[in-house]
Order: structure tokens, then sequence, then C-alpha cells
């Protein structure tokens, strides 16, 4: 098959685009840096006959760490939290859930360093 990609970049606004299906469908992702702190972001995909929202999500740059949250078109809400305890060491607290059904919730820790 055949696919193509572009992206473009100005300021603060971040944006690629890439065809699937042999050129029948799009994927647009777009990232726009608010402030030092703060950029938000999301994800598209375009056809004919469908048009779908996959993502929206946003970095926050806070004093006590970096916070991510991700909401996915399936209702998914995804968040974390990213603070660097020593040099090159990085703890990682995460969560996420579908909607509001605290039955789906599901947690993780990690360190990279």
């Amino acid at each position: 098959g055949y696919n193509l990609g572009a992206s473009y970049a100005s300021g603060p606004l971040f944006a690629a685009a890439t065809t699937g299906s042999k050129l029948s469908s799009v994927n647009l992702n777009v990232m726009y840096t608010v402030n030092p702190q703060l950029s938000i972001a999301s994800s598209t995909s375009h056809s004919a006959s469908k048009h779908t929202l996959s993502g929206v999500g946003g970095l926050y740059k806070a004093s006590f760490g970096d916070v991510k949250a991700k909401v996915s078109q399936d209702g998914v809400i995804a968040a974390s939290l990213i603070k660097e305890v020593a040099p090159k060491v990085k703890v990682t607290a995460s969560g996420s859930m579908s909607g509001i059904d605290t039955s789906t919730f599901k947690y993780g820790l990690g360190v990279t360093m």
C-alpha cells in the first residue's frame, strides 16, 4: 500500500498528519504549548464516512512534578505524576479508569534510572 505523512510546527503549535488505507483516511495529531508549564494535545481520525476523536490530553509541569492526563474515545481516563527524585532517577505513579466505573481502576508505580 501507499500512504503519506507530514508535519508542521510554528511557535507553540505542532501538527502531524498521516494517511491510512491507501489515502482513504487521515489521522491528525495536534499539540499546543499554552505556556512553559502547560501543553494540550488531541488525536483525531477522518475518513469519508467517519470522524473520530481518538483522545485529548495535557501535560502540566508543576513544582511537585509533571502531571499528565488524557481521555480516550472509549471513555478511559488516565493520569500520571512523574517526579525526578534524584539526578537521572524518576518515579512515575499512574492510574486509569473507564468513565466513573471504579471497579475498572488500575494503578501502577515505576522507577527509571
